[in-house]
């Protein structure tokens, strides 16, 4: 890897220096200056995979729910695949808690849908597969690996039909630096990290690959013994409406009708919009009547956050909450800088969501 940077290093120069030599040719001047930017490129990737390794003793473990949170990331993660590649999304319903720290899952999701991309590059009819279902170790699993204790587990397979990998090889490739890649495609460190990662959440990885047919990773990883307790919440403790207004957004028909039909319950009008952009436009006829906006984040298109600015835009203060099972710390200066808004991380309780709506509402 260091030989590899040092040679970017070296062509960076190289490129610097032909481009001040030849300031009178703008083509010369323009080509060199879009090699210095793919370098950098490749070079801020080689150093964001070895931040990733340093921060192995920085994690941030928390209670997440792994199946919201993979619908969720895998809506960014898509914008990396071309659409000429099929991606099929399998994700149980169930809800799925899992011990995680949610930006080493966003890496380990991000360099599995990439290494597969890659993978399926020259196949006929590219195809991605991302699975997760939940399952009871069986007993060779837990003779295989003596350390595993959980009574179930979440299982994640990522599947192409790409190249695959040879035998000889496949114990190689989680080995750091270690890639089958061209000179200049690959780090080496994508599925190292996926390794440590899934190594430090105490989970398993196995490779199934076989040449010229395709590779599947699989990641157990270990649910919580006891699904994450909620208390339950007396009657006196819910927050009620008042036949008030809700513009509610959600691309997932699921999520969607599922909230509406609580917040129904809670004494709320309700109109539901697939969108960003869907419910814009209804605001735009009918923001005299909403009292207040609840928005998942990551949406196609438009997302909750633009949208919210959008609105801002406007004129108008209306009361909005942003949900989201991603782990959205990079854009949080855009949340902080949005008046009256709140950030809410999926699943919340219902009491606790119902009581911050009337209080939002009445602010």
């Amino acid at each position: 890897m260091w030989p590899n940077m040092n040679n970017m290093l070296a062509a960076l120069q190289g490129n610097v220096y032909l481009a001040k030599s030849r300031t009178n040719e703008p083509a010369v001047i323009a080509e060199k200056l879009g090699n210095i930017e793919k370098l950098s490129q490749r070079a801020a990737e080689i150093v964001r995979q070895l931040l990733t390794f340093a921060r192995k003793d920085m994690v941030q473990m928390q209670s997440l729910p792994l199946n919201i949170f993979l619908r969720d990331g895998l809506k960014l993660a898509q914008s990396t695949v071309p659409e000429s590649i099929e991606c099929v999304k399998d994700i149980c319903e169930e809800q799925v808690m899992v011990i995680a720290d949610a930006t080493q899952l966003q890496q380990v999701l991000m360099n599995l849908l990439n290494n597969a991309r890659d993978a399926v590059a020259a196949s006929e009819n590219p195809r991605i597969r991302v699975r997760l279902e939940t399952c009871e170790p069986a007993e060779v699993f837990r003779l295989k690996y003596p350390n595993i204790r959980a009574e179930r587990m979440a299982h994640l397979s990522v599947e192409d039909n790409g190249s695959g990998i040879a035998p000889e090889i496949v114990d190689k490739v989680v080995e750091p630096f270690f890639t089958t890649k061209d000179v200049g495609k690959g780090t080496g460190l994508g599925l190292a990290m996926v390794y440590g990662a899934v190594q430090t959440h105490g989970g398993v990885l196995e490779i199934d690959s076989q040449p010229g047919k395709g590779t599947t990773i699989h990641i157990y990883l270990p649910v919580m013994h006891e699904q994450r307790k909620q208390i339950r919440d007396n009657a006196e403790e819910t927050a009620h409406g008042h036949d008030e207004l809700v513009l509610l957004v959600d691309d997932e028909t699921v999520v969607r009708d599922t909230v509406g039909e609580v917040l129904d319950s809670l004494g709320y009008r309700v109109v539901s919009a697939c969108d960003g952009k869907e419910a814009l436009d209804y605001y735009h006829a009918h923001q005299d009547e909403i009292a207040i906006v609840l928005s998942d984040v990551v949406m196609p298109g438009m997302g909750g956050i633009e949208l919210i600015q959008k609105i801002r835009q406007l004129g108008s203060d209306v009361p909005t909450i942003l949900l989201t099972g991603y782990d959205f710390s990079g854009r949080s200066d855009e949340v902080d800088a949005l008046d009256n808004c709140e950030l809410l991380g999926k699943p919340v309780a219902v009491a606790s969501l119902s009581r911050l709506i009337r209080k939002m509402i009445r602010t």
